[in-house]
């Protein structure tokens, strides 16, 4: 790895406040006439940039900050509806304080943990690292968005069509916002969709073949096995710690001729021509590193998705098929369409650069100073236009055996 001791830092004294000289670099972005014209194209506005949630006085369970509803730019998140390139532009009533979900939701699920001016889940805490807050569901629906502009608008490349018009069981396991369930209910209205996550910050009024659940999808199913037609899985596996056990279990809980699939972003920058070598001094490059081995230490894998392939065939699934596109970082092609991907993952990236290290980089050792210190030069090179960067989004799909 180029010149990666040089943004290593030492240890130091873990009540190290945070530096502000990374946010000075934020400040100063803005956003030009091409990017909203880019944005336009997509038929939203400018995502905006929410700041992350305050924290409570002492890191613990606590009432989430209060929320209020104002007009766009105000601060508010983007709708599901408003981020996807695809969809109409109804508006979701997103739930900020959860004070209208089931009475029958315990507190304990309905509660958040803070840390750092960071929300997360409370179910299962500790289990997923990254935050659930605003800032983490606007990245959710830009990185949807980027999805379905990658895949030319589809939702799956799995050959469920048919079945899904028909009326087909569907599960959208890691589902987040619930955005890719929505949309898929709205488009297949016969069929049940079931959207799962740790964290309980999906909207109230969906369609009504879309219901989601608190849940930790790593844990027994409770659902009866050869229920599902498909499983999706998206943005996920690279959290999952025991991957072979998750296979099994989905392949148990198919319809013989049932189909999985995977869509996920392998987190470390490409590169097809010279601008960056491996000789290159590229911060990004090396903050995907310090990534990996943080989250390798919290017991998964950044680039699981490169296993994917093998482990479906080993655990049975048959007719396993692999599909590659690259999604560039920032807006260095030609191509209208992926000019579009490349700036809302490279949005995606800058929106989540803090809450994305906090735990694992916290857990390597290392104090918010010095994450913050050095996200100053990683912000830098994802910003950079003469890096022609990507990362490869992989779909993978396969089918359970009929007999």
């Amino acid at each position: 790895m180029a010149d990666s001791e040089s943004y290593r830092p030492t240890r130091g004294p873990a009540s190290s406040p945070p530096s502000s000289a990374s946010t000075s670099i934020i400040a100063g972005l803005g956003t030009t006439p091409e990017e909203e014209e880019l944005y336009a194209a997509a038929g939203a506005g400018r995502p905006r940039v929410v700041g992350s949630s305050p924290a409570s006085p002492k890191s613990g369970t606590g009432p989430p900050p209060s929320s209020s509803s104002g007009p766009a730019g105000s601060g508010s998140r983007v709708s599901a509806r408003e981020s996807s390139s695809l969809g109409a532009n109804a508006d979701f009533d997103f739930d900020a304080d959860m004070s209208r979900y089931p009475a029958s939701m315990t507190s304990s699920v309905r509660a958040h943990v803070y840390e750092g001016g960071l929300r997360y889940h409370a179910f299962r805490d500790g289990k997923y690292a990254f935050p659930n807050d605003e800032t983490e569901q606007n990245r959710d629906d830009m990185k949807h968005t980027m999805s379905l502009m990658l895949c030319r608008g589809s939702y799956f490349y799995s050959p469920v069509e048919q079945i899904l018009r028909n009326g087909g069981e569907v599960l959208d396991l890691g589902t987040g916002t619930g955005i890719w369930a929505i949309e898929v209910g709205d488009r297949y209205p016969a069929a049940q969709i079931t959207g799962i996550d740790l964290s309980p910050i999906q909207p109230n009024f969906v369609p009504e073949n879309v219901h989601f659940f608190v849940d930790d999808f790593e844990e027994e199913w409770v659902d009866p096995e050869n229920k599902y037609d498909f499983i999706h899985v998206r943005f996920t596996v690279y959290s999952i710690r025991d991957r072979k056990l998750f296979l099994q279990r989905a392949l148990r809980h198919l319809k013989p001729g049932g189909y999985i699939e995977i869509q996920e972003l392998h987190f470390f920058p490409h590169c097809d021509d010279q601008s960056m070598t491996p000789q290159t001094p590229y911060a990004f490059r090396d903050y995907m590193n310090y990534m990996e081995d943080g989250i390798r230490a919290l017991g998964s894998d950044l680039h699981a998705i490169l296993l994917m392939s093998d482990e479906l065939k080993q655990v049975g699934f048959e007719d396993v098929t692999t599909t590659t596109h690259k999604c560039p970082i920032g807006l260095w092609p030609r191509d209208k369409r992926l000019r579009l991907c490349g700036l809302f993952l490279r949005t995606a990236i800058m929106d989540g650069l803090r809450g994305l290290s906090r735990r694992p980089l916290t857990n390597l050792g290392w104090t918010q100073l010095q994450i913050e210190m050095f996200l100053v030069d990683v912000r830098k090179a994802v910003m950079d236009a003469k890096f022609h960067t990507y990362f490869p989004f992989h779909v993978l799909y396969g089918r359970k055996p009929l007999s």
